[in-house]
């Protein structure tokens, strides 16, 4: 009990300190600061109920009895109307109950009557704010800083009020008032530089950041953002002197060589841009993804002879920092794909998935790799790994089959297109490709029936399929069967593509097949115009000897014999001077 009541004694001289203040300013016979009655003059036994109440106020008040707090604080106000305390803690009883439209006027009365007294002043600030009335507020800041001496702290406060009502010219002048009386500080050269980014003074705003890195040298985080403000703001050139001038003093700071980096981009200077990021790429705080993300950028403009070396390093950084990473890895295997290096790409994906087989993107480009470079084998391996990682990817089954079906492993090209067109149902195109390829399987092995019925499939499902087109009229031809549907698809495919070599000399074959060998030298004349190949130019002396044009016909036999890998027919056509077909 001994400590609340020494606390209310040292509070009540604090807070009662007005009322000594206007009496020592009349015995002085200063004229009052505000126009306000005077105070009445107190007997001796009123004074002592006066404090007596007061006492009790504060402590209710300390106890957080507000209730019990505001009937003894208004019993000092009808003994003492003007008691400037009294209406200071009745404001702070409204206030605490956030009843700021009954704390106002006491608060005002308080600070009118003691204008030296810098807590009235701040709760009527506290109640301005409160209440919305931020004009109000700035000029009851104002006033305190010219009545109260030792008040400039809280030029900060007015300068918030000022910035948020956007009266930046008054925060500034309040921020430079602070700078004055306390001299340079981090917060006011902060708060001046943002102000002037708001307002479009960006020269200013960078010889403020610059100010600060001066006053704070061994503090990078300044340096790095009036690098972001520089590179944020289109001054790139700007940015990377400021930045070289630093980066001896702030050693390996691998966002300060990422803004470097960046200076140099914006600059089109991409091979420098590249080599400096070897720095924060050498790092293994610095967030993998970032990194990623970063080569990923570069990737769209390889390959370039001047960019491929520096992105290797890069890169041969980024694998080493990181070597049990499969997104580090797989971001190399995309750079040396990039830079046409398909065998080095292929290596560093299956690197990547024998650490994390779970990426799909990763797997297909091996298999589009594998293809690519016509390793029929290791289609065949791999897609079988990635079907263990991903059953229902119909995709895969389809780089399985078809490298069996180009190895001429008919057997295991149909198990595998039987086993993933279930997979391929619901998308139209990859249906009809699934079944286009199962067609051409069951025709190698002479099930003419089921291959009719796959193409038929395929075609139905996607009707402008000219893979399906070409090869289900094709050996329609072959078989002499249905040649007026074989006419009608192959047509098709001339409209389409009219100068595909293949498509023309399918069509031929079909006229041919039907008899039109005229059709069928005018198509195969067509098709030599586009890639002559070794079948075509002896499709083409086929219909010049229907044609009667036997010599013509042996000579374009004779340049097919050259070209060709079997020449077995063509020996005998030539030998003979006679079809075999």
């Amino acid at each position: 009990m001994m400590t609340i009541l020494r606390t209310i004694f040292i509070l009540t001289l604090v807070l009662t300190s007005g009322y000594n203040s206007f009496s020592q300013k009349k015995k002085k016979k200063k004229k009052p600061q505000v126009n306000i009655e005077r105070v009445q003059f107190l007997t001796d036994e009123e004074k002592v109920e006066v404090d007596h109440y007061f006492l009790e106020g504060e402590k209710y008040f300390l106890l957080q009895d507000f209730s019990k707090a505001m009937t003894a604080f208004q019993k000092v106000l009808d003994l003492d109307p003007k008691n400037a305390a009294a209406h200071y803690k009745i404001g702070q009883i409204y206030s605490e109950n956030n009843d700021m439209n009954k704390a106002l006027p006491h608060a005002i009365f308080a600070k009118n009557y003691n204008p030296k007294n810098k807590y009235y002043y701040l709760l009527v600030t506290h109640v301005q704010t409160s209440l919305g009335d931020l004009n109000a507020a700035e000029k009851t800041y104002a006033e305190m800083l010219a009545n109260v001496s030792g008040t400039e702290n809280y030029l900060f406060e007015l300068a918030a009020v000022q910035l948020y009502q956007k009266k930046y010219d008054a925060a500034l002048a309040s921020y430079q008032s602070a700078e004055d009386h306390f001299g340079p500080m981090e917060e006011i050269t902060i708060q001046k530089q943002q102000i002037y980014l708001k307002t479009n003074r960006l020269d200013l705003a960078i010889h403020e950041g610059k100010q600060l890195v001066d006053l704070y040298p061994n503090e990078p985080s300044h340096a790095l953002s009036l690098a972001q403000m520089m590179l944020s703001n289109d001054k790139y050139e700007e940015a990377e002197q400021f930045i070289l001038s630093k980066v001896d003093h702030y050693q390996n700071n691998e966002r300060l060589y990422i803004f470097l980096s960046e200076a140099y981009g914006k600059q089109k200077k991409y091979a420098k841009a590249i080599e400096v990021l070897e720095v924060p790429f050498a790092s293994t705080t610095l967030d993998l993804t970032r990194k990623i993300r970063t080569m990923a950028g570069y990737l769209a403009m390889l390959p370039n002879e001047e960019l491929n070396e520096p992105l290797l390093r890069l890169s041969e950084k980024l694998v080493e920092t990181h070597p049990n990473s499969y997104q580090a890895l797989a971001m190399t295997g995309d750079l040396y794909y990039n830079i046409n290096n398909r065998p080095k790409g292929r290596e560093y994906y299956l690197k990547a998935v024998e650490i994390d087989g779970s990426n799909y993107n990763i797997w297909q480009n091996i298999l589009s790799l594998d293809l690519e470079m016509e390793d029929y084998d290791a289609v065949i391996e791999h897609s079988e790994k990635a079907i263990e990682n991903f059953p229902n990817q119909a995709t895969l089954y389809y780089f399985g089959g078809t490298a069996y079906l180009i190895k001429k492993d008919y057997e295991n090209a149909l198990k595998t297109f039987n086993a993933g067109k279930a997979y391929a149902a619901r998308d139209a195109n990859m249906k009809s490709l699934f079944h286009g390829q199962l067609g051409d399987a069951y025709n190698s092995i002479g099930d003419h029936n089921k291959s009719d019925e796959a193409y038929e499939i395929a075609l139905d499902a996607k009707p402008d399929n000219d893979h399906v087109l070409n090869n289900y009229s094709y050996f329609l031809s072959l078989r002499k069967k249905d040649l007026d549907k074989a006419f009608e698809m192959s047509s098709k495919l001339v409209r389409d593509y009219p100068e595909n070599s293949t498509y023309l000399d399918t069509h031929a074959w079909v006229l041919y097949m039907m008899g039109d060998f005229q059709g069928a030298e005018k198509n195969l004349k067509q098709a030599l115009l586009y890639e002559p190949s070794a079948t075509i130019i002896e499709h083409y002396g086929d219909a010049l000897f229907q044609l009667g044009k036997i010599d013509e016909a042996i000579i374009q036999w004779k340049t097919a014999r050259d070209m060709a890998e079997d020449t077995t027919t063509l020996d005998k056509k030539i030998a003979d001077k006679q079809l075999y077909e």
